[in-house]
């Protein structure tokens, strides 16, 4: 039986959740509300919400994370990039990553590029490449560079 929005909340608007504990009390049916949190207002509750669905191993889950990285708000998709760290194996990821390396946001870009780095997605090594070569923050310049030697 899936969690109220209530209980969901409780379980996931917490100072230092233990997301791998958290998901392990949720079921699929919980998948749905999950991603509905994943855009609330509060980006404390929106953020948590997606962090959850990255530990979920389904379609729907990779779905809420992908919207989020879509989001106007930089913060969730700093969030979903975050996410993503989890479902390497997820078809899709890649190509999600590739396109949050392009994105406006520096916070956005230092996520991608750590993630990428953390999941060792040598598939976008190239990218990482062009990244540092037309870079002008300093700071990515070189976070790119450091992904590139570990790719």
């Amino acid at each position: 039986m899936p969690h109220t929005k209530d209980e969901l909340i409780k379980l996931i608007n917490l100072d230092e959740p233990d997301y791998p504990a958290i998901v392990a009390k949720l079921s699929k049916d919980d998948i749905p509300l999950l991603t509905q949190l994943a855009q609330d207002p509060n980006p404390a509750i929106a953020t948590k919400a997606i962090s959850c669905l990255g530990y979920i191993n389904d379609d729907r889950a990779f779905t809420g994370v992908e919207t989020a990285a879509k989001s106007n708000n930089p913060v969730l998709r700093v969030a979903a990039t975050h996410a993503l760290r989890n479902m390497s194996s997820r078809p899709g990821t890649e190509m999600l990553l590739s396109k949050l390396l392009d994105d406006d946001d520096i916070g956005v870009k230092k996520f991608a590029l750590k993630t990428i780095a953390v999941s060792k997605f040598s598939g976008l090594k190239e990218k990482v490449k062009q990244m540092n070569l037309k870079e002008t923050n300093d700071h990515l310049k070189n976070l790119s560079k450091e992904v590139m030697d570990k790719l």
